[in-house]
């Protein structure tokens, strides 16, 4: 929220999962930024996976009931959708939100498309697969899309210590571009 509170009007706020698996962070994510701005000021969410496999199950925004037990009750009234006959067992999350939430394949090791610049970069638990230098390269790639002030989020079991970046340490987990 303190984030979003900061955002200059008029333009739209962005956020990159840049390892999106199959989309519940980035739609999670949409679901804050419409819950918080509404029709006022324009948002997009972009979500990226290595996997075409996952990306295309991400589009679809179904997922069992049993991965909803972080969501707010007046999350899930608002933006999902309860499954019945074939779909028991499952949520979708409204189309409303669904429209709003791009994802597409991305190798982070390979050199990026233009995907733009972003006010939040989520790169949770994926550095730890890459050594130092791979991680060194795809972090320099991902920061150098972050507006200036934007924030990258990395996991608990991450750290960019001694790394020369463009970022300082806000909050644990938690950097903000310089």
């Amino acid at each position: 929220k303190e984030i979003i509170e900061r955002h200059t009007k008029g333009t739209p706020f962005r956020v990159w999962s840049a390892a999106s698996s199959s989309g519940e962070e980035a739609y999670t994510a949409s679901m804050v930024l419409d819950d918080y701005f509404g029709t006022d000021t324009p948002w997009q969410i972009f979500g990226s996976d290595i996997s075409t496999r996952i990306v295309e199950k991400a589009r679809q925004g179904l997922y069992p009931l049993i991965r909803i037990d972080g969501i707010p009750k007046p999350f899930l009234k608002k933006y999902c959708q309860k499954g019945k006959g074939e779909y028991d067992g499952f949520l979708k999350v409204k189309s409303s939100l669904i429209e709003k939430v791009t994802f597409d394949y991305i190798n982070l090791i390979k050199p990026l498309p233009n995907v733009g610049k972003f006010d939040v970069i989520f790169l949770r638990n994926v550095l730890i697969y890459f050594d130092e230098e791979t991680k060194l390269s795809i972090l320099k790639k991902l920061i150098g899309t972050l507006k200036p002030k934007g924030i990258l989020f990395i996991g608990h079991s991450e750290s960019l210590k001694g790394m020369n970046l463009n970022v300082t340490l806000v909050a644990p987990t938690t950097y903000q571009k310089n």
